[in-house]
């Protein structure tokens, strides 16, 4: 709160108090012609002159002179609407006032400035320390007025709060105080089947041409990690902000789609607590804006991107590692025969490896002159590289081990929140020209040659415009990304697959090490490459491919390479 200085000097005359003030205001102005910060000086003015107005009998003073009050403070806010200071106080200040002038004079359009000012601090600044006392007038405001729509807009403002601070845990709760007041007063209608907070909230229709949410908010959590995808009917802007933890309140992030609505069925808060995401919920925030609003146990940094058709936004958010209080184990006598697995013999770093089998379901992948479908091929090969890695001691888990399909932002966040220490994507390429052959690995990078770009586009569905887009978006991203683990990653499988089936089978092409932005490999926190084991468009690979044998083959040379790449680390 700000501290007010009361003088109980009682000043005779009007117009004598009045030239006394601004006397002082004028005498003062000298002592702050070194300040800065201009916005800051002018709330020092402010300030002044209010607290030496409170100074006079409150009853005896006019109206105007409570304008002059409110008009230097809201200089001082104008100065510089940002200050994370000057601003939120002077907004804080303007409300008090016109409260004030309210409780003097009964001039409804004081109460309803009142409430403006007081709403606006409560949203534009909720870090500051006076938000909460915002909150609390405000919801005052809207008990003792809830009769009076023109004072306070109150659906729009439960949708705001909601928005923004999520149900609160109680009266004590500033957020708590107001929504608890405000859903028992909606609902107190004089006629009528009183209204229930979703038809509240479903009261603010956004325009109708803008896009929507098309389905529930999906997310991934563990205790250090969160993956959120939000899709949306048509492209949007959108725009992230952070609120740091203050009080009982976590840490939050938000996420503002504008030109967007979200309809009801998705607006309910979804209570997760298995790790870095607490609780999830979205809300129209006004009728242009859906917000979603992500509460955190910890926030360490994040990083947010649009992939395309659909349109989603993602959002990866990292944690604050806690180190836990582990209890004194008595050592294990040392046990001749027992068995270890080869990974705990070599005492190697990599134990969990996330095996992706590209395409699924409704996704059929590239298709063979001879209808033979690349879901199906790679999917098989995935059955037996997993089987092939668990001889040799590995947990191994995959993304899909049916035909079935996953968006590719899934088959990330599957790898991420299972802590794999590798992430092995699999695929079979295609081409226009159908003498193309080979394998090759691919890790996540910007494309440079013609070759990497068309694969990329092939694999994530895309455009070359939206390709090219993603590129700008991959600069920031692969700051921290593991790209040169996973470069030597790729080499390591790409040797091991070249040279085992040439030896194999012969005349089998090695195509090499390639880099491309492939979205299944954005964001995955451990090394990670996508393989394409052959070209579907020719035709004496697609022959080869329909062989259980060479499968085996392929398979066999991908764990191998797996281990390769796995002992080179120890």
């Amino acid at each position: 709160m700000i501290s007010i200085f009361f003088n109980n000097r009682r000043l005779c005359g009007a117009n004598l108090v009045l030239a006394a003030l601004l006397f002082l205001l004028l005498s003062a102005a000298g002592t702050w012609a070194g300040a800065t910060d201009l916005a800051d000086k002018r709330y020092k003015q402010a300030a002044s002159y209010y607290n030496n107005s409170r100074g006079i009998a409150m009853k005896t003073l006019s109206r105007s002179q409570w304008q002059e009050c409110q008009r230097l403070f809201e200089k001082a806010h104008d100065t510089n609407p940002n200050h994370q200071e000057v601003a939120p106080k002077s907004l804080y200040m303007m409300a008090n006032i016109y409260g004030k002038a309210y409780a003097q004079f009964g001039m409804r359009e004081d109460l309803k400035a009142s409430a403006t000012y007081y709403e606006k601090l409560t949203f534009a600044f909720p870090n500051h320390s006076l938000a909460d006392d915002a909150m609390v007038a405000l919801g005052k405001i809207v008990v003792n007025n809830r009769d009076n729509a023109d004072v306070v807009n109150k659906e729009r403002l439960l949708t705001r709060a909601l928005a923004a601070y999520g149900p609160g845990e109680g009266v004590g709760d500033a957020a708590g105080f107001l929504l608890k007041r405000l859903q028992e007063h909606s609902q107190q209608r004089s006629s009528g089947k009183p209204p229930t907070k979703k038809t509240i909230v479903n009261s603010i229709q956004p325009p109708a041409h803008a896009a929507h949410i098309t389905r529930p908010i999906r997310f991934w959590s563990n205790k250090n990690y969160t993956r959120v995808v939000i899709e949306t009917s048509a492209p949007v802007r959108f725009m992230e902000n952070v609120l740091r933890a203050r009080g009982k309140l976590p840490p939050r992030l938000y996420v503002d789609l504008f030109d967007c609505r979200i309809p009801s069925t998705y607006q309910n808060p979804v209570t997760i607590q298995d790790g870095l995401l607490r609780r999830s919920r979205a809300a129209q925030y006004d009728p242009s804006t859906a917000r979603v609003v992500i509460d955190l146990e910890t926030l360490a940094q994040y990083k947010i991107f649009s992939l395309h058709e659909p349109f989603r936004v993602v959002i990866d958010i990292t944690g604050t590692e806690k180190t836990p209080v582990l209890p004194v184990v008595p050592r294990t006598p040392w046990d001749p025969n027992k068995e270890f697995t080869l990974a705990e013999q070599l005492g190697l770093g990599v134990k969990t490896i996330v095996i992706d089998a590209g395409h699924g379901g409704k996704d059929p992948g590239a298709i063979g002159g001879k209808g033979l479908r690349e879901k199906d091929v790679v999917l098989k090969v995935a059955l037996k590289t997993r089987d092939a890695l668990r001889t040799k001691g590995y947990k191994v888990i995959l993304t899909r081990s049916t035909d079935k399909f996953l968006p590719l932002e899934e088959r990330t966040a599957i790898a991420n929140t299972e802590n794999a220490d590798l992430f092995l994507s699999i695929h079979a390429n295609a081409a226009k020209n159908r003498r193309a052959r080979g394998l090759e690995t691919y890790y996540l990078s910007l494309a440079t040659t013609k070759e990497e770009k068309q694969a990329a586009a092939l694999e994530n569905a895309v455009s070359s415009k939206q390709l090219s887009e993603l590129q700008n978006i991959l600069s920031d991203i692969m700051k921290n990304s593991k790209i040169d683990e996973s470069r030597k990653f790729a080499g390591t499988v790409q040797r091991s697959v070249a040279t085992g089936m040439n030896k194999r089978y012969g005349n089998v092409k090695d195509l090499g090490v390639k880099k491309a932005p492939f979205f299944v490999l954005i964001g995955a926190q451990m090394p990670s490459v996508l393989a394409e084991l052959a070209f579907l468009s020719n035709r004496d690979e697609e022959k080869r491919l329909r062989s259980d044998a060479y499968l085996t083959a392929l398979a066999t040379e991908l764990a191998n390479g797996v281990e390769m790449y796995s002992r080179s680390l120890h």
